[in-house]
């Protein structure tokens, strides 16, 4: 059998390893230790996992606000110049060192996040909504953005109802889990007109999330419901606005 020359081979592969898509290449993972620094040298228990990054101006200078995941879940805020210059953890407890569910910037504000918190790390913990405003980096604003949340527990052929204040464009999100059982989320405005509704089953692990934006000013309602007669157990229901 004939061999092919090294020469070849070299030049075949190193042909056929430009020709693979980048979108196939894996970027490193890169680590931050517990004051923000970049450091990929750092033992697994000491480092955090960067997973977010996002640039703003403020006040005419460029920043850096990062989110990096520990271990165990929890994440940590971080702000900074562009290329991980004189950064520091933000201090908001509300925020830091908690389980996150998604950081999303603001539409009506290029200077705020919004950063959905699962308060703990269980299958029915509440997510609230918090606007973080970065406008002034030496003194970040944390507002809750949660317009409702409950915990309860739905008996066999039962529905619930609740209710909440919205605005014109106003976007908001509603999640839905529940134990055990199929559900419905419907929601409703305030001239009695289905605008959503979602489905929780064992295909998307009985839980629901639906993101709106609301039509008109007033009282919007929401039903949840089994998804059938004998359908009972506990769920956890929470709507937060996602802009500040």
């Amino acid at each position: 059998m004939k061999m092919r020359s090294p020469i070849i081979i070299t030049i075949l592969t190193a042909i056929l390893a430009a020709s693979i898509p980048a979108v196939f290449a894996q970027p490193s993972p890169r680590y931050i230790d517990k004051n923000c620094r970049l450091n990929q040298q750092l033992p697994e228990i000491e480092r955090f996992t960067l997973f977010n990054n996002s640039e703003f101006t403020a006040n005419g200078q460029k920043y850096w606000f990062y989110a990096a995941r520990y271990q165990d879940g929890a994440v940590l805020f971080c702000i900074s110049k562009p290329n991980f210059n004189q950064p520091k953890p933000l201090t908001e407890k509300q925020i830091q060192g908690q389980f996150i569910d998604k950081i999303l910037r603001d539409t009506n504000n290029k200077t705020a996040f919004i950063i959905a918190v699962r308060e703990g790390n269980g299958f029915e913990t509440p997510v609230t909504n918090y606007g973080l405003d970065l406008s002034n980096v030496d003194r970040p604003k944390l507002t809750s953005l949660s317009l409702l949340q409950r915990r309860e527990t739905l008996k066999e052929g039962e529905s619930r109802e609740y209710t909440f204040q919205g605005l014109a464009g106003q976007s908001v999100t509603i999640y839905l889990k529940s134990r055990g059982y199929d559900h419905y989320l419907t929601l409703i405005d305030a001239n009695g007109k289905k605008i959503a509704e979602k489905t929780g089953n064992s295909q998307n692990r009985r839980e629901s999330e639906l993101t709106v934006k609301l039509p008109n000013d007033g009282t919007y309602k929401i039903v949840v419901k089994g998804g059938d007669r004998t359908s009972k157990g506990t769920y956890t229901l929470s709507v937060n606005s996602n802009q500040l």
